[in-house]
Formats: structure tokens, sequence, C-alpha cells
């Protein structure tokens, strides 16, 4: 036998031997610092290319993440290469999750996005928190001045938006055959057993917004004025679940100040947040132009509209105050700050109850400029209590935004 041969192959044969054993060995970790000096319990992203790479995987389908009880955590992978992941960090702490190939676990979802053919091309969306809507292209097209995103407040963490329309839709035609019959008080009886505007144990929709900013919507503003949001004319979902969903909304051409403007948004939500993200762009501007945001105001009762540098909060008197005996606080918020803050009266609609609109003014945006900030909303059965508590959620956010986790992938 050729002993130098024996020798290469010998040597070539443990090179391989070891580079196997030392994959097996290594493992691909998740760490999470947490700087701030309060407990943290968010949706935290890392690189997704990263994780593959050192994993040797071609795919994420097997890719699981698992806790330091060797649980697998549910785990998501975005449209824009990040993997996603539920983490709680004590203060000044650091978090470590493993990654490894494997068979995923199927877990439930926590968020949704969804589009109603039914009830006029509503697109709403939700996590366990709360619900959302925006008005679809059918609905304006019928005249109904609806203009800025709709609130639907929920009582359970289970998805429900679905759940409704189906019931409201059911609602609706058993109303409309007993109608028929000459049965009003049947009728009216069957309407309120299912329909959505009534809270039957789930939370309800009793979110007034009508031709208004609602909660939240982006707006273009000439003088005083603003130019009230169409509807969207394509929607496309990004991501859904299990953690987050994202979808972009298309809006049609439309003249401003004699531009031809085309409106974009991209709504991220996650689980377990009080607040949307939203990035709004337009193109077709031929100057800088001066974009808003804010909340309907339905009250003229200043305690109830807070005025920061960093967000403006609202108590919603809801669209029955004496039957539901509750507010729905309502925020828009901008971390980095807004350029200055006012309340735009509407005398136009106080036939509606709209007192006006309480704006955010962001100045100077050029076409194609990229302005993102926040909004949500939140009631007392779903944990805030009170107007002192939504304050305090609403800080606890933007403080929160300024120190954000600190992520790494790492082979050890």
């Amino acid at each position: 036998m050729d002993m130098k041969k024996f020798s290469t192959k010998r040597i070539v044969f443990l090179l391989v031997f070891l580079h196997t054993s030392l994959a097996a060995f290594s493992k691909v970790v998740l760490s999470v610092r947490n700087t701030s000096d309060v407990q943290r319990h968010e949706i935290v992203a890392f690189d997704a290319s990263k994780v593959c790479k050192l994993l040797s995987a071609e795919g994420i389908e097997q890719i699981v993440v698992k806790d330091s009880y060797d649980q697998q955590l549910p785990r998501q992978f975005t449209h824009d290469g990040k993997l996603l992941v539920e983490v709680s960090v004590r203060p000044h702490g650091e978090a470590r999750f493993v990654v490894e190939t494997g068979v995923p676990k199927a877990f439930r979802s926590y968020v949704d996005s969804y589009l109603s053919h039914w009830r006029a091309d509503d697109v709403a969306w939700e996590n366990d928190l709360c619900i959302y809507r925006a008005y679809g292209p059918l609905l304006q097209r019928s005249g109904e001045k609806a203009f800025g995103f709709d609130v639907w407040v929920k009582s359970t963490e289970e998805l429900d938006a679905r759940r409704r329309y189906q019931l409201h839709r059911e609602a609706c035609e058993e109303r409309d055959q007993l109608r028929r019959k000459g049965q009003k008080a049947a009728a009216n009886a069957a309407y309120n057993s299912k329909s959505y505007h009534i809270d039957h144990g789930r939370g309800l929709d009793c979110y007034k917004v009508g031709p208004s900013l609602g909660c939240g919507a982006p707006a273009v503003m000439i003088g005083d004025g603003i130019v009230m949001p169409w509807a969207y004319k394509e929607y496309k979902v990004l991501d859904n679940g299990p953690l987050r969903v994202t979808f972009e909304l298309e809006y049609p051409k439309v003249i401003i100040d004699g531009q031809e403007v085309v409106e974009h948004r991209v709504i991220t939500l996650d689980k377990g947040s009080r607040f949307n993200r939203i990035s709004v762009w337009y193109d077709g501007f031929n100057r800088p132009m001066t974009a808003v945001s804010g909340v309907v105001v339905h009250t003229d009762n200043t305690a109830d509209l807070i005025f920061n540098k960093n967000y403006i909060a609202y108590c919603d008197p809801t669209d029955s105050p004496e039957r539901h005996n509750f507010q729905i606080y309502v925020a828009t918020i901008y971390p980095e700050g807004i350029d200055t803050t006012r309340l735009i009266r509407d005398a136009g609609h106080k036939k509606n109850g709209i007192v006006g609109n309480a704006i955010g003014i962001k100045n100077g945006i050029k076409s194609g400029e990229l302005w993102t900030y926040w909004f949500g909303a939140s009631w007392c059965r779903m944990g805030t209590a009170n107007q002192a508590e939504w304050l305090q959620q609403i800080q606890t956010f933007i403080d929160n935004q300024k120190a954000p986790l600190q992520t790494d992938v790492i082979e050890i």
C-alpha cells in the first residue's frame, strides 16, 4: 500500500470528520440585551439571512427557535428579511435563544389582516389587543363619507374580526328577511343579537369616524384645510402572522393643489402592541408639501385632548356615551417629535358630531419621502383603565422606541 496516499486519505477523512463534529456542536444563538431600567416585553427582529448562513440552511421552513428550557417558540420570517421572536428581558439583562434546524410546531396566530368584499371592501386588521379598519372603494362609491381609520375595541385576545363580519352579515340578512314579513320587533332583536355594533362579550364597533381622520390616518394640508384621504385602490398583504401583520395600501391618483398625487401607506402591527407603525409617502409632489396625521375630536372638553411634542392623545366618548359609559383612548405618536400640533375645527360636519381633527403637522414633505409615525387605541376592558394609564402607556412606548432592545446573531 502506498503510505503517502493512505496518509493523505486519512487526513482528508479526519478534516471532514472534524468539520462535521464542530458543526454538530456549534450553536446559533439570538442575543437580546436590555440597556434600560425597566422590564421589556416585545417582538424583536434579527437578520434572517445571517441565521440561515450560520446554520447552512437552504430555507427558513425547517428553522426553529428554542428558549432556555429547550421549548420551541413562535417565530416569523418577514417579507423584508427579518426573523421575529417574542422576548422578555429584565432590566439591564440579556436573554438568549437557540436557533437550530428542526420541524417547527404549529402555533396560533395573534395577528390578522382581512379584506371583506361583503362589507364594501373593508380592510380590517388586528392583533391580540385591538381591531382597526380602513374603508374600501365600494363604500365611498356609495356616497358615504367615511375617510379615516376605524377602531373596533376588543376584550378577547383571540382573533375576532372575521367572526364579527360573519355574524354581522347574518344579522343583517335575518333582519331584512323579518322586515319583509312585517316582523319589526323580531327583526330588531335578530340584528341586535349578532351585530358588531353591540358588545356580546368580546368587544364592539362604537368608534365614530365619518368625514374625519378617525384614529391615525394621514392627509395633506392646504392652508388651514385638510384634504381628506380617499379610499384605497390596491391592497397587498406582506406579512400575516403569527407575530406581525404588514400590508400596503395604494391610493388612486388625485389632484391636490394642481398636482397629480398618489399616496402609499405601509402599516405594521405586532402582537402585544397598542400601536401601529405606519409609513406614508406621496408620489407626484412638484414642491415640498405639508402632511398631517391625527385623530377625530367629538367633544369640546379640553381635558379629553392632550397635545405633546411627541404625541396627540384623546379620550373619545364613543358613538353613544350614555349607553356605553366608557371611553375609547386613541393616539398618534411621533417618537422623534413633530413640527407642530393643533386642533383644526370642522364646522361643516357638526351634524356628524365632529368638532374637528387634532393633528400633528409635518412640513416640507417631498415627493417619495417616507414619513413614519405610530397610531393606536385601547379601552378599559383591554388593559387601559383611564386617561392617566393611557398617557403612561404612550410614554412607555416612546421611551422604548428611544432605547431599543439590542439584538445580535452569534455562533458559539
